[in-house]
């Protein structure tokens, strides 16, 4: 069966995720857009630098174009982020983007963005799928559409560039004297850093820029383990800072002077001190259920109000559509903010922390070490494990009908069972939650010492494998 997860559907290339099921998915989408009676309004199409994702983007198009709906196709690879900026330009009915995001090469996937200009929510994706079943379990065959010659073709990245320059302050930019090392990891947003660069003179070297469907062997999701090349590039070029986005360019990974890596959870801190303090923003916080404590701290210190939803940055959207929120972000490195459209923007993120540096004068390391010498010392970890379905099943359900109090010497207060099970320490918290597509069981952990951090995602591993 077709799956939707948590923003969208993937699947592995030529098994899955094929050619005739990318027109069944765009059949449901138009008679989905159809039955709310918006055709005149259109969809925006897009694709990123994935194998075959321009022609899956055309046969969506021309798909969605035969049942009498007004189409705008990209005329080239874009970020997904530009894609939902062009569906609030053209007030469309909504945006159909191809992309896998930080999977590995082999996959590819669709996202659907709904008229705000963000993830559509848990209700569009419903309806939507309620479309799309009855397609899927005719059996029908879904032949090589035409190009309609209605199709209209658009270019991305001007007018995209100009949403961002928007957000940004040009005098603070320019001031900053230090290298700036960009990794596009082959993704959707090369060239758009370096374009943004000459913008305000900064001194930046972007990498991975060259198209490799491939991803260079490299998954492109900007976390530690993928980002050898760019401590490297730091070290050998004595930059200031470190940047990284995702393959469709919706995330963001930083890295300090020194070679450090700078988590997404210490990002969004570092970003609430510099729009508090700098830029006088204000508004509440939404994160994700597996978030860090360190930005509940932040936050509680500058008086704003916390939100927490379940996984997917479709949460955070809603709720940025309906309060005034700040910032919203999530554990994987997807953040939004306020002022723009409620979306996750790895670009802008990136050139966000640019003007923080700029601004304070110091590394990003420099404010982290800072930050923890006042709040205190926060240390997560994030693991999968492997388990057969059945066993991920059983194990879920045990947790969710009766939480532990004790796991092998860890003593609970007090759990959440929002989204998964997470179980609360004196001195941190650890949390199961499956995979809804996978056989994986994704185990996050949090402890103010190394050390007590390994030992409460050891016993949480060892349990999950024997339950």
């Amino acid at each position: 069966m077709i799956e939707f997860g948590t923003d969208g559907w993937r699947g592995i290339i030529s098994e899955d995720f094929t050619f005739n099921n990318v027109r069944l998915v765009s059949e449901g989408i138009a008679n989905y857009v159809n039955s709310n009676r918006e055709a005149g309004k259109g969809i925006v199409v897009g694709y990123d630098a994935r194998f075959l994702s321009a022609k899956y983007a055309a046969d969506c198009a021309a798909v969605l174009a035969g049942k009498g709906i007004k189409v705008w196709l990209a005329d080239s690879i874009l970020t997904t982020p530009a894609l939902s900026w062009h569906v609030r330009d053209y007030a469309a009915a909504g945006g159909v983007m191809i992309t896998a995001s930080h999977n590995p090469g082999e996959y590819n996937g669709l996202k659907f963005k709904a008229a705000y200009g963000g993830s559509a929510s848990p209700e569009i994706m419903v309806e939507i799928e309620k479309f799309v079943r009855p397609l899927e379990e005719s059996g029908r065959t879904f032949p090589k559409p035409a190009m309609s010659p209605e199709v209209e073709y658009f270019s991305p990245r001007a007018a995209y560039l100009e949403h961002v320059k928007a957000m940004l302050d040009k005098k603070t930019l320019t001031g900053l004297k230090g290298k700036v090392i960009f990794d596009v990891m082959h993704g959707a947003a090369m060239g758009y850093p370096s374009e943004l660069a000459k913008e305000y003179g900064l001194d930046m070297l972007e990498l991975h820029s060259e198209y490799n469907p491939s991803f260079g062997g490299t998954n492109p999701e900007p976390i530690e383990k993928n980002l050898a090349a760019l401590r490297q590039a730091m070290g050998e070029h004595q930059a200031y800072i470190g940047l990284a986005t995702d393959g469709d360019g919706d995330r963001i990974g930083a890295m300090d002077a020194d070679g450090r890596f700078i988590n997404p959870h210490q990002i969004m801190a570092l970003l609430i001190k510099y729009f508090v303090e700098k830029r006088g923003w204000t508004g509440g916080i939404a994160l994700t259920v597996t978030v860090s404590e360190l930005v509940k701290q932040v936050a509680g210190k500058y008086g704003l109000k916390l939100y927490e939803t379940p996984v997917g940055f479709k949460y955070i959207t809603t709720l940025m559509l309906n309060e005034d929120i700040l910032l919203g972000g999530e554990e994987s490195g997807g953040i939004g903010l306020k002022g723009y459209i409620p979306e996750r923007d790895g670009i802008m993120l990136g050139y966000f922390l640019i003007e923080m540096v700029a601004a304070y004068g110091k590394t990003l390391g420099q404010l982290i070490d800072e930050m923890m010498g006042e709040l205190g010392r926060f240390c997560y970890e994030r693991e999968d494990i492997h388990l057969e379905m059945e066993k991920k099943d059983h194990l879920m359900k045990t947790l969710a009908g009766n939480p532990p109090r004790m796991l092998d010497g860890l003593e609970f207060l007090s759990n959440n069972l929002s989204d998964g099970c997470k179980l609360y320490l004196s001195d941190g918290w650890v949390m199961f939650r499956a995979s809804g597509t996978e056989p994986i069981v994704r185990i996050y952990a949090e402890a103010n010492d190394p050390g007590r951090l390994k030992e409460i995602i050891n016993k949480a591993i060892r349990y999950a494998n024997n339950a």
